[in-house]
């Protein structure tokens, strides 16, 4: 049994890749990591919260503390990180909370891993969720791909660029294996079976 740590499980797009997990990956045990705060709602997750391979903790991934015990205590294999603070008004109005979630609280999620895994990386996965935002405008072709060029162009998408960039130094530093979906805006339950296909890739 995998032991895969959701973060972010109780939003909108996190409670349907939860229950997508439990659906999939059956001999898997899901941990939901949710602070609960605006965007986070137990109620979108009712139906599952009684299924024996699921498990909600209310933590705040800003606390490192916490985080390392979360991971010896429910030996965690795989991350999938979607908790973030998101959209772009709130992020002109209240900038250090984005900082603080997005990039604080995703290198505090790439320590706990790597520390807990010991540089013994085998059948571990960190996969991170970003956004397209971290490209900036649509330049004249109307699309992004791979290769653009970071152009963040405001608190919130150089929040989530700043912890694409560590997402990738642990990977260069520490060899930590990771993915980074940059996930363009999403509708409904399509958006999920899209950017975590090579997630499914990785686990099948």
């Amino acid at each position: 049994m995998r032991n895969i740590l959701i973060t972010g499980g109780a939003g909108f797009i996190g409670s349907h890749v939860v229950r997508l997990f439990l659906e999939i990956f059956k001999n898997d045990k899901v941990i939901n990591l949710d602070a609960l705060t605006y965007a986070g709602n137990l109620e979108n997750l009712r139906d599952i919260e009684n299924h024996p391979n699921y498990l909600f903790v209310h933590q705040d991934i800003s606390d490192l503390e916490n985080l390392r015990q979360l991971f010896k205590k429910y030996e965690i294999s795989h991350v999938v990180h979607l908790a973030a603070e998101s959209h772009v008004d709130r992020s002109i109005e209240e900038p250090l909370e984005f900082v603080n979630t997005n990039v604080i609280g995703t290198v505090n999620l790439l320590q706990a891993a790597k520390e807990y895994w010991v540089d013994n990386f085998d059948d571990k996965l960190f996969y991170h969720v970003s956004t397209d935002e971290v490209y900036g405008s649509l330049s004249d072709t109307g699309f992004f791909d791979e290769d653009t060029a970071y152009d963040p162009r405001s608190p919130y998408s150089a929040s989530k660029a700043s912890s694409d960039h560590f997402v990738r130094a642990y990977y260069h530093t520490y060899g930590l294996p990771i993915i980074i979906s940059n996930c363009s805006k999403s509708v409904g339950k399509t958006f999920v079976h899209v950017p975590i296909d090579s997630l499914f890739n990785e686990l099948a």
